[in-house]
């Protein structure tokens, strides 16, 4: 559990290095760029961008030990709480000190982290219930198709990028779902890992999830998108550990309570954090890093 944790953690500082730089590049196209197929090619040709993406790529790789090591339920909030760190790092990028304001919820997000932990009782593994596990991954695929459908019919800048991050979140946490089933292969040997519909499910997902979130990236600010992004993500997760994955929510009133009074605090300081994000007076512009398309 503590291997799960420290590898989740460090899982969520990459991420959120890899994520400031990538955001930094994508935020910063013109509107009418959205709409040319080129889009990426254009973003790929920054080094801050490809260094974004390996990060990203380090981050997976912790992600994926550390789901190896413990269950979703745990290690989801801990990758959501890497706002703390973007937060930190952003700052860093523009040579200032975070606001009073931010530095207090910045101890509340990890204190209640640190009470989501503190309660948590350890999970056994259990046989994933891989039949269910594919009919929530269609309905996610579904419900992705028919959020980037709206997405594109959505005019305003600020909306788009919601629904876009809404998508890319239950992407995400579907992703997270699909690593611990293919993680349940490896038992079988590299033959069943390879033909398991789970792998290659994984991969897809996770490649649409990564598009999708370049393309919130671009359509408004992270104070939009971050909250929505984190708060699907998780909650698809861990109804994903709770319902394939056969994972304990707590034995006890007293220990769901202390799991959910936890969650309340992060996902509450996850929204404040992503808040403080914005210009700190409405109509006043955004930083130059976060140039940005959008109709206030």
């Amino acid at each position: 559990m503590i291997l799960a944790a420290v590898a989740a953690f460090a899982a969520a500082f990459s991420f959120a290095l890899g994520s400031a730089l990538q955001q930094r590049v994508a935020g910063g196209t013109t509107p009418d760029e959205e709409s040319h197929g080129s889009f990426f090619v254009r973003i790929a040709r920054h080094p801050s961008w490809l260094a974004g993406l390996g990060l990203s790529a380090l981050a997976f790789a912790l992600h994926a030990f550390a789901l190896s090591r413990g269950d979703l339920a745990l290690v989801q909030p801990i990758i959501v709480s890497g706002i703390v760190f973007a937060v930190v790092i952003r700052s860093a990028l523009e040579r200032r000190f975070p606001a009073a304001r931010t530095l207090v919820w910045l101890v509340i997000t990890w204190a209640g982290l640190a009470l989501f932990l503190a309660v948590r009782p350890p999970t056994a593994d259990q046989a994933p219930r891989n039949g269910l596990g594919a009919v929530l991954v269609v309905v996610g695929v579904v419900l992705a198709l028919a959020g980037m459908a709206v997405a594109s019919r959505t005019k305003t800048p600020q909306l788009r990028g919601a629904v876009l991050a809404g998508v890319a979140g239950l992407l995400f946490g579907l992703v997270a779902g699909l690593v611990k089933l293919v993680l349940a292969r490896f038992g079988d040997g590299f033959t069943a890992v390879l033909g398991s519909w789970s792998l290659w499910a994984l991969v897809v997902t996770g490649v649409w999830a990564v598009l999708l979130n370049q393309r919130a990236y671009q359509a408004t600010r992270l104070s939009v998108t971050t909250p929505i992004l984190n708060v699907v993500e998780v909650a698809v997760a861990i109804g994903f550990g709770l319902l394939v994955l056969g994972e304990d929510p707590g034995q006890s009133p007293a220990i769901v309570a202390g799991e959910v009074a936890g969650l309340a605090l992060v996902i509450t300081g996850v929204i404040k954090l992503a808040s403080a994000e914005g210009p700190a007076v409405e109509g006043e512009p955004a930083p130059a890093a976060e140039v940005e398309a959008r109709v206030d």
